[in-house]
């Protein structure tokens, strides 16, 4: 998120330059850095000459420039330089045209070349302009004014010419000029565009050094810079300099720091900068208030952007269409599309205009959570308003009927899509196809495959992944096999590690590790390279089937190829390891995990508890239980599962409604097989009453009690 105009950082702008015509008295004296960088926009000597120059057009300007009026002159460079007439004069032309016609006014001559060095930053000439001043250079002629040089360093800088800045400012210093402020602020900023910020500060630092003052826009483009570097320390220092120097902080200098604060996840540093805001005497902007809320909801604090919101109104200032996009995308990741309907009203209500953007997101939260309809009718108003749906969100209510298994629903928008002169794409496909396979309809997801061929819309990798994925999870390998090859064949489409993956999967779940093996060297043979997760699925396939060193091999071909385990890999290793009842090897595996720069997860540690209690160890089950505590690992239903099953064993009634009071505690719910579990034990032990009380929880929840 950007802390400006809704998105785009911008930096305060410097006022551009007023051409004032101060001519150097070095600049005739000291020598000229020769441009060898511009050596290939030199002028060669029979091209110049070969084009004429209007006579009356060169005496006019000539005159104009011996009298002093500049303006003129420059009003009427732009005008033959930019002339429809053919062959039109370069800037370069006119100024060995005045060279020859003001020789004995050196005055005049510096004139000339500062207006046409003007001339060129107002027509946006940059390569005419950059000839020029090369030309200027070389001949040891009146170097032009400063201003017109800053005025050509600004329009360098808006083409995006930034390595030619410095060369242009390097020449301007070898001319005996010195820079100003100006010129510096412009070579600066043309580092941090470059992402060179630590030449940026040292230009910092010349400055100071030459005795020419850094104002706002110095800072304001160092300290962006440092964020976008993601350079916190810096930025920092920068802003404490600025204010310690006594240069004014504007909107746009708090708002930077409190943005770059938020997207490092620093709200205190960012409610602090706020703060010293509003002891300069500043007011927050709605920028302000919309980098804050960015920043709450990226920290997932939500709830607390209510606050801000009752602040900002309190000050005068109205939520804007970016403020409520801010608030929907915060709601939509956490979840509550309630919460997101609500903020819809509100802004219906306010007349604010909800963009493309913030529909999408709103509706993908609605569809996200289920609720396709309201999605639906939500767009059905905003249509109304005036809003024309686009393709993305339409593929959105599509994608969400898919979802909610409505395939009729989805076709229907698409429909309605196509009535709108909307053209369904790829991803429409997509979206249709993976809820027909998730259907098992697959008849019709290679149906909809040859619509899209018919209608024109190319497939794409993740088309064919879908099916190949889809086809190979129902057990029909052979039509995944023949998409596979119709894709690179039919349509020079290359399959990826994910098309080959899902190959692989299918097989590893039909216990087919040979053939599994096989698909795995055909895509490496085509110069595919696996990624990790191709690796564990025959790591896990191997270690289930108990080939353990088998798939301690994989681990270390996995390694060789540059491709870094992951804890899954781990996972499936540590599992076999207990499968095989060496468990202290599997205890030890998981005490190295930080070696491989890894951390057991949840899985490490229910698989290792599991093993305890089923070996009857589970004091060092507790252990494990007590260790993911520690560590901040939330247990899940299945650590609960085989801690409580092991009580049951072992006739442990206390610890047994001990641990199903941590589990509630923790809101961990329990699953029919946690039911079953109390049932056993209570009946076991003579509870009729709490007998009584879980089958009540387990038809108030829809589970069978058989």
């Amino acid at each position: 998120m950007g802390v400006e105009n809704g998105g785009s950082t911008q930096i305060c702008p410097e006022k551009t330059p007023k051409l004032r015509l101060c001519p150097s008295p070095s600049s005739r004296a000291r020598p000229l850095l020769p441009w060898r960088s511009l050596s290939s926009l030199a002028p060669h000597p029979d091209t110049e000459r070969s084009i004429p120059v209007n006579g009356d057009g060169v005496t006019k300007l000539a005159h104009l420039l011996e009298l002093g009026r500049f303006h003129a002159a420059l009003s009427l460079a732009k005008t033959l330089v930019s002339s429809p007439q053919s062959p039109t004069p370069t800037p370069l032309h006119l100024y060995d045209s005045l060279a020859f016609a003001l020789s004995s006014s050196s005055a005049a001559l510096f004139s000339a070349a500062s207006a046409l060095v003007a001339a060129c930053a107002h027509l946006k000439l940059a390569d005419d302009g950059l000839r020029l001043l090369f030309h200027v250079a070389g001949a040891r002629r009146p170097f032009p004014s400063l201003s017109s040089c800053n005025l050509f360093l600004e329009t360098l800088v808006s083409l995006g010419r930034y390595d030619d800045v410095g060369v242009v400012f390097a020449q301007i210093v070898a001319s005996g000029t010195r820079p100003d402020t100006f010129a510096y602020n412009k070579y600066i900023q043309s580092k941090v565009k470059l992402r060179d910020l630590d030449g940026a500060l040292q230009l910092l630092d010349r400055m100071k050094e030459e005795g020419v003052n850094p104002d706002t826009f110095s800072y304001n483009v160092l300290i962006s810079g440092a964020w976008k570097e993601r350079r916190a320390d810096d930025a920092v220092r920068l802003f404490d300099e600025m204010l310690e120097r006594k240069i004014p902080a504007k909107h746009i200098t708090y708002n930077t720091m409190i943005d770059g604060f938020t997207k490092i996840g620093d709200m205190d540093a960012a409610f602090g900068v706020r703060d010293r805001m509003l002891r300069a005497g500043l007011k927050p902007n709605t920028i302000t208030y919309n980098a804050l809320i960015y920043g709450l909801c990226r920290a997932g604090r939500v709830d607390e952007t209510g606050t801000l919101l009752k602040e900002m109104e309190g000050n005068g200032m109205v939520p804007d269409g970016f403020t409520y996009s801010i608030l929907l995308d915060g709601h939509a990741k956490c979840g509550d599309s309630e919460a997101s309907l609500s903020l819809f009203e509100e802004s219906v209500k306010k007349g604010v205009r909800i963009g493309d953007y913030s529909c999408s997101i709103l509706l993908n939260g609605l569809c996200k959570d289920g609720k396709v309809a309201k999605a639906r009718e939500v767009l059905g108003r905003l249509v109304e308003k005036g809003m024309a749906p686009t393709t993305v969100i339409y593929n959105t209510i599509v994608d969400g009927y898919c979802r909610i298994a409505d395939i009729e629903g989805a076709l229907s928008v698409m429909q309605e899509m196509e009535s709108c002169g909307l053209r369904p794409d790829c991803i429409t496909y997509n979206s249709l196809i993976n809820g027909l396979c998730k259907l098992e309809r697959f008849d019709d997801a290679e149906e909809l495959l040859r619509e899209m061929e018919k209608k024109g819309v190319a497939p794409t990798v993740e088309t064919f992944n879908n099916l190949i994925d889809s086809f190979g999870r129902a057990g029909k390998l052979e039509k995944s096999f023949k998409f596979l090859d119709d894709m690179q064949e039919n349509f020079g489409i290359k399959p990826n590690a994910v098309s080959f993956g899902s190959l692989v999967n299918a097989l590893c779940k039909m216990g087919k590790i040979f053939e599994a093996e096989a698909v795995f060297n055909n895509m490496i043979d085509r110069g595919i390279s696996p990624n990790v997760r191709v690796y564990n699925m025959l790591v896990d396939a191997n270690a289930e089937t108990g080939d353990i060193s088998k798939a301690f091999r994989l681990v270390e071909d996995t390694k060789r190829r540059g491709v870094s385990p992951s804890i899954v890999t781990y996972n499936s290793l540590i599992k076999g390891l207990c499968r095989e009842g060496r468990l202290s090897e599997a205890e030890e595996m998981a005490g190295r995990l930080g070696d491989e720069g890894l951390k057991p997860d949840v899985i490490t540690y229910n698989i290792l508890i599991s093993t305890c209690c089923n070996t009857g160890n589970t004091s060092k089950a507790f252990e494990l239980y007590e260790e993911m505590e520690r560590l901040g690992i939330r247990p899940t239903v299945k650590t609960y599962f085989a801690l409580i099953n092991a009580m049951v064993t072992e006739d442990r009634m206390q610890d047994f409604d001990k641990l199903y009071q941590e589990m509630l505690e923790r809101k961990v719910t329990p699953d029919s097989g946690i039911y079953k579990m109390l049932l056993r034990g209570y009946k076991k032990w003579g509870d009729e009453s709490k007998v009584l009380d879980v089958q009540q929880q387990m038809i108030d929840r829809g589970i069978p009690l058989d």
